[in-house]
């Protein structure tokens, strides 16, 4: 079904980006609360879906993506009894924008998640499950390392996540051909402009101070974020004394696994939050 612009031409190759548009009503039927959460830069808006459990799940999208990101997650959060709250975070629209106006990989964003949480906590929140797809996961990497509230997280789901900033953008300067010496220029330029070295935002290198039960997801035809990472920390997460539960779909692109394989995805994530303690 087609529900905006030209109908493509068949045969033409085409990607399965975002599985729902709109908002929780129109898109799954839920009802939902646009709130604020309070950060240090202002005012950021979200969703909250309500439901009967007092574990919350606490969405947070990737760089230059947009909280409808992760409705097909949220789908099964509910359907589970999980009540969602929805984020964004500085420099997504209608959020505070930073001073610099830069994403960071996780390395200051992981203030906004730590108020969701403060959120969440003064509507009856008693634990929370991050989630984070893309940059989202090193978001929640960084909050897991530096936040006082981490212990409040029962468990994360990391969907597709950027697992080593400096490993990605290897990854796509392999993609585009860039002569290797180039990479760690353009590193350096990155740690000049935003004031941080991209080389601590790795979950191999610098793994979470706070280390919960870990769903993660990856596709291994992901052309954003290189499979390898995710298979080399689920190697490592038994030395790294971190519970993850690896999931690897055949053929899914980044950001494609729901939509590769819908029965699994769901399946998988509602065991996994259902074997919560609690």
């Amino acid at each position: 079904m087609r529900v905006s612009g030209q109908t493509p031409p068949t045969g033409i190759r085409a990607s399965v980006y975002m599985t729902y548009s709109g908002d929780p009503k129109t898109a799954l039927g839920l009802d939902f609360t646009e709130i604020t959460v309070a950060t240090e830069l202002g005012d950021a808006p979200a969703w909250y879906i309500p439901a009967r459990g007092d574990t919350w799940a606490i969405t947070v999208h990737g760089g230059n993506a947009y909280r409808g990101s992760s409705l097909h997650a949220i789908a099964t959060m509910h359907r589970v009894g999980m009540p969602v709250l929805a984020i964004t975070y500085r420099n997504d629209l209608g959020a505070p924008a930073s001073p610099d106006g830069f994403l960071h990989q996780g390395e200051s964003e992981w203030r906004d998640v730590e108020a969701a949480i403060r959120t969440a906590r003064s509507r009856g929140a008693k634990r929370v499950v991050l989630y984070g797809s893309s940059m989202g996961g090193a978001i929640v990497g960084q909050f897991l390392t530096r936040s006082p509230l981490a212990g409040v997280v029962a468990a994360t789901v990391l969907e597709n996540p950027e697992i080593s900033t400096r490993r990605t953008g290897e990854f796509a300067a392999a993609q585009i051909h860039l002569p290797s010496f180039m990479t760690p220029i353009m590193e350096q330029v990155i740690n000049w402009r935003g004031g941080f070295d991209i080389s601590t935002i790795d979950l191999l290198g610098h793994p979470p101070r706070v280390k919960p039960p870990t769903l993660l997801l990856m596709g291994d035809a992901d052309r954003e974020h290189p499979v390898e990472t995710a298979r080399e920390l689920a190697r490592a997460s038994s030395a790294m004394n971190w519970p993850i539960q690896y999931e690897e779909f055949p053929g899914a692109g980044h950001s494609e696994i729901w939509s590769t394989d819908r029965a699994r995805y769901d399946r998988t994530l509602a065991a996994f939050l259902t074997r919560l303690p609690g």
